[in-house]
């Protein structure tokens, strides 16, 4: 499991496993309940649909930008984000909005819950 001390870590790492289509790594990220809405209607409810739904991305689609967010901290052991992400495929940019509820067990950041939409106007 990838040690992410901080909300900030877990933050870099999301990014690189993204960037590197590397599906163990990135859902390592995520409790194993995690639920994401992303780019599709249905709801993605666990870590197995969410792999399903990363691992239908086009190879070349990337993080561009995605300057920490926003942290607010709810406990000691949960925090929630937002902020603007910037993907890309290939030179076609596709602004986000993403929020994640996250919680620390063990030491270590997860995402508990993930929602991103697509910005409009930017």
């Amino acid at each position: 499991m990838s040690a992410t001390p901080t909300v900030e870590s877990l933050h870099a790492q999301w990014v690189a496993a993204f960037n590197a289509h590397d599906l163990d790594r990135h859902m390592a990220l995520y409790m194993e309940d995690a639920m994401l809405f992303g780019a599709v209607d249905e709801l993605q409810d666990g870590r197995t649909a969410i792999r399903t739904y990363f691992g239908g991305r086009g190879p070349d689609v990337r993080v561009k930008s995605y300057p920490m967010p926003k942290v607010r901290q709810v406990s000691a052991d949960v925090a929630i984000t937002a902020g603007h992400v910037d993907f890309a495929d290939g030179d076609t940019p596709d602004p986000y909005r993403m929020t994640w509820v996250l919680v620390r067990r063990d030491g270590n950041w997860r995402i508990a819950q993930h929602h991103g939409s697509r910005r409009r106007g930017a």
